[in-house]
């Protein structure tokens, strides 16, 4: 008796194990997918317990493990963890990007090239992980990672601004969560040597959207292009940080959750002055900066959610190292001080019908000074802004108010004996209105939008209307053709307006004409190729004819007056064409390559003069490419070609030496080309 119930215990300690593991490693399956397009995502990591998967080119897994904890993790995607009740279900699991704030409420699935607005037909869209792979090595920026898309040309490593198709940086308008900015630069006031960078850390910039011709009714005072920035609010889903070490600046960022809404706060600081003093580069314009981004959002109801950004700079110069060998007009230090509040408020009324709302401050404060301690130049900003927006169905509508002042003076001295030579001081407000109506048409292969905008200021300059009209029209399931054309008017700054000895009161608003026909072919369900060719008439643009010096046709040399007033005498056209072919997919290769052509030729009609553009660029190219090695190693490249924009002047080249000339901008810059390497792991 004792024998046999020996045996049958030994029997049933023997088959412990085996039902052990029967229960407690139950097999878990299920698909991993991108949670904004719903495509499935490869090589991303599944661990349960001390058991790891990786998901296959369809995204699917196996992994052994107990009901209980799952946790997902992939390069440029938030780590996923996921509470399996029952191991017999298979299982979806949705990864968000890093920089895409997830909503619970709406479930969104889009296409690769989905447009954010369909009544803009030259939109180029960057997502979060475009940016990081984009944004640089020396810092991050977002406005560096701009400077890659197709139609865009930079030929100056130390700068983040651009031109788009022929028109230079300050025709570009900038809007920061949908409000217009007049500087979003780090940079020394008044020194072009200086270089720039945005005031954005790329963390907390979910997309940005550039609008490169006919940019849609609702982007006001700019007439050649529009570039969207999205900021985006903090996680639901917990706290979580990111630190970002690069060449000439540490950021670091925060996002979580509290009661009904979500924080985000980053904060970034530059180290650039400090390693060139270390390698005794005492002559330098090299700036500092500091800057800080931070977002509240808070749900008020179900259908109504506000928030509250805040966003501040400051960029500083220090040039005490080479203080005894400036001049007396050279500039010593400076400073520039940027802050901006937003207050928002969306209202989803119904289901149709959305009101969003949108109160904005800005200031802006520059001071430079001399080795003595005065004043070169003091320049202050300021604008009150509400902006409103309807839509409903097909049918968009919106108003615009801002209250803008300007002032400021710059100052030239003579040295022996120190005197002030010459001082020129602006000062003027305005209220610039505006709004805008645009109605969309679908009848079956054919989609329109039409629409127009009208903008008045308080200024001697008279108000415009600006309409706009777009179509598309689908051949088959793979071909559609876009075109487009539009008027956009852009006011005179109040500086120009005021400044004295060079004010003109009579001064136009600057005007364009749109014209945009395009092409596109999907290759597959993730890539494009697409050809687009533009025209813009450019018509009373400002400038100051007479305050260049150059040589006359009898042979003299035309000296400028000391008080070249501002005058609308240029206007001239720019055309060209672009092709680009673009691969947008959750895997494997992302990316694109793009060839432009374009000319730019403009007349003005105080001199007389024909020439290229200052930002003309007749061949760019430029190119990204994205590949995920494994699920903690993604490899990036960008590549940038331009044959270079004209040295602005009447300038001749003999020899390798410059000659005054009577032709201008008849000599270039040297061809621009550069290529980066980007590896992120994590």
């Amino acid at each position: 008796m004792t024998a046999c119930l020996r045996y049958w215990m030994k029997l049933l300690l023997g088959m412990l194990p085996l039902l052990g593991s029967e229960v407690s490693y139950a097999e878990v399956r299920g698909v991993v997918k991108d949670a904004r397009s719903g495509e499935a995502l490869s090589k991303a990591k599944v661990f349960a317990g001390e058991e790891t998967a990786v998901s296959d080119a369809e995204g699917r897994f196996s992994v052994a493990g107990a009901a209980g904890e799952l946790l997902v993790s992939l390069v440029g995607y938030r780590t996923l963890r996921v509470v399996v009740g029952d191991p017999t279900r298979e299982l979806e699991l949705l990864l968000t990007p890093d920089g895409l704030s997830q909503k619970d409420s709406v479930e969104v699935r889009e296409g690769p090239f989905e447009p954010r607005d369909a009544a803009s037909p030259s939109e180029r869209t960057l997502r979060s992980a475009e940016l990081r792979n984009l944004a640089g090595v020396i810092v991050n920026d977002p406005l560096r990672a701009v400077q890659s898309l197709p139609g865009v040309a930079s030929t100056n490593d130390f700068t983040a601004s651009f031109a788009v198709r022929g028109a230079d940086f300050r025709r570009v308008g900038i809007y920061l969560d949908g409000v217009l900015m007049n500087n979003l630069l780090h940079a020394t006031q008044g020194q072009q040597a200086s270089g720039s960078i945005s005031m954005l850390n790329t963390d907390v910039v979910e997309a940005v959207t550039l609008h490169a011709a006919a940019p849609p009714v609702a982007y006001m005072d700019r007439n050649a292009s529009a570039l969207e920035m999205l900021v985006r609010e903090g996680s639901e889903k917990g706290l979580a940080w990111r630190v970002n070490a690069g060449v000439a600046a540490t950021s670091v960022m925060a996002e979580g959750p509290w009661k009904k809404g979500t924080w985000l706060v980053s904060v970034r600081k530059s180290y650039l002055q400090y390693l060139l003093q270390k390698a005794r580069a005492i002559d330098t314009l090299a700036f500092g900066f500091f800057d800080m981004q931070a977002k509240l959002g808070y749900n008020l109801t179900r259908r109504q959610h506000a928030t509250l950004a805040w966003f501040d700079g400051i960029s500083d110069l220090d040039r005490a190292a080479a203080g005894g060998a400036l001049g007396v007009n050279a500039i010593l230090d400076g400073t520039y001080h940027f802050t901006n509040l937003q207050l928002g408020h969306r209202w989803s009324a119904t289901e149709r019908l959305l009101v969003t709302n949108k109160f904005a401050w800005i200031r802006e404060r520059g001071l430079n000074r001399n080795v003595l301690e005065l004043p070169l130049l003091s320049a202050g900003y300021g604008e009150w802004v509400a902006n409103t927006g309807v839509e409903w169905r097909s049918f968009r509508a919106g108003s615009s108010f801002r209250r803008i002042r300007d002032e400021g003076f710059e100052a030239r001295y003579i040295f022996n004996p120190l005197s002030l030579r010459r001082r020129d001081p602006w000062s003027g407000t305005a209220l610039r209105a505006g709004g805008y109506v645009e109605q969309g048409f679908q009848r079956g292969i054919l989609s329109m939008r039409v629409g127009s905008r009208w903008d008045g200021s308080s200024t001697r300059q008279p108000a415009s209307v600006s309409p706009h009209a777009s179509l598309r029209l689908r051949l088959g399931e793979a071909t559609q053709l876009i075109s487009a054309w539009s008027h956009a008017t852009q006011y005179v700054p109040l500086s120009a307006l005021t400044i004295a000895n060079l004010e003109n009161g009579a001064l136009l608003p600057s005007r364009a004409i749109h014209a945009v026909a395009g092409v596109e072919q999907a290759l597959s369900a993730t890539t494009r190729l697409r050809v687009e060719a533009y025209y813009r008439a450019d018509r009373d643009l400002l400038a100051q004819p007479l305050a260049e010096i150059r040589l006359l046709g009898n042979g003299q040399v035309f000296l400028p007056p000391a008080a070249a007033r501002f005058e609308n005498s240029v206007r001239g056209a720019a055309r060209g064409f672009e092709v680009f072919l673009q691969k947008r997919s959750a895997n494997r290769w992302n990316g694109w390559v793009s060839y432009g052509w374009s000319r730019s030729r403009m007349r003005d009609g105080v001199t007389g003069a024909r020439y290229d553009a200052d930002f003309d660029q007749r061949h760019t190219v430029n190119g990204y490419g994205s590949y995920r090695v494994s699920p903690t190693v993604n490899l990036s490249v960008r590549y940038s070609y331009g044959s270079n924009f004209p040295i602005a002047g009447f300038f001749s080249q003999r020899n390798g030496q410059y000659f005054l000339s009577q032709e201008r901008n008849a000599v270039r810059l040297p061809v621009f080309s550069r290529a980066d390497f980007r590896l992120n792991s994590r």
